[in-house]
């Protein structure tokens, strides 16, 4: 009788151990985007960006502060992992540190980033599909240029004329959205050119990339911008 008792109470903490190891460790799925990004914390560092999530949602990344053991990260790809997530005790953690642990399990996805295309300095050959020509840059500070900074999510150029710059509010495989623009207040000969292509980039909606040329279009999918990347 004392033996049957005791092999039940073993069952039982046996149980207990088992389900306690459960519920500090679990799978999920990790979404892990193309680029790291400036973060703060313990000091200035470079994060990762993940979602967990069965599925990637184009502007849902948040700032990873942690590492995964066993992950090669390779800039320039999206990734779909397996991970395992194990809760520490909090007395062994450091302050600074997280209170879970990830573990690479497996690499599900590993896909290039085709919008890591668009980080680079475009200069501007066409607005609503007409070549510019040099008579309309003529008295012109210098060649309307863009660059796209998809780390950072901003852009910088010129129109021409005066320098600009603004954020970008969001960013797909397909779409484009430009928040409010700023840049200085130069008074130049052509003015109308400036307007006219500042104009057209705020119809933009859309992008299409076809080797080295990036194409803005509207809502309807008509063409108001072509660029060709800059030497």
């Amino acid at each position: 009788m004392k033996f049957i008792l005791a092999c039940f109470i073993a069952a039982i903490a046996l149980n207990t151990c088992e389900n306690d190891s459960t519920d500090k460790t679990a799978e999920t799925i990790l979404f892990v985007n193309s680029a790291k990004v400036d973060c703060t914390g313990v000091g200035e560092m470079k994060c990762l960006q993940t979602q967990e999530s069965e599925m990637l949602s184009p502007n849902d990344w948040k700032n990873f502060y942690g590492n995964i053991e066993g992950f090669e990260y390779e800039p320039g790809y999206i990734y779909k992992i397996s991970v395992k997530k194990e809760k520490l005790d909090p007395a062994t953690v450091p302050a600074d540190a997280s209170s879970i642990k990830y573990s690479l399990v497996e690499v599900l996805e590993k896909n290039i980033d085709e919008k890591m295309r668009l980080n680079d300095i475009w200069a501007l050959k066409a607005i609503d599909g007409e070549m510019i020509d040099a008579t309309e840059l003529s008295g012109m500070q210098k060649q309307p240029v863009l660059e796209i900074n998809i780390i950072e999510m901003k852009i910088f150029g010129n129109d021409g004329c005066n320098s600009m710059f603004g954020n970008l509010e969001s960013l797909d495989d397909k779409n484009i959205a430009f928040g409010p623009m700023g840049g200085t207040k130069m008074a130049c000969p052509n003015m109308e050119f400036s307007s006219k292509y500042t104009t057209a980039l705020s119809k933009t909606k859309t992008y299409k990339l076809d080797g080295l040329q990036l194409f803005f279009c509207d809502d309807e999918g008509n063409e108001v911008l072509k660029y060709q990347k800059a030497e």
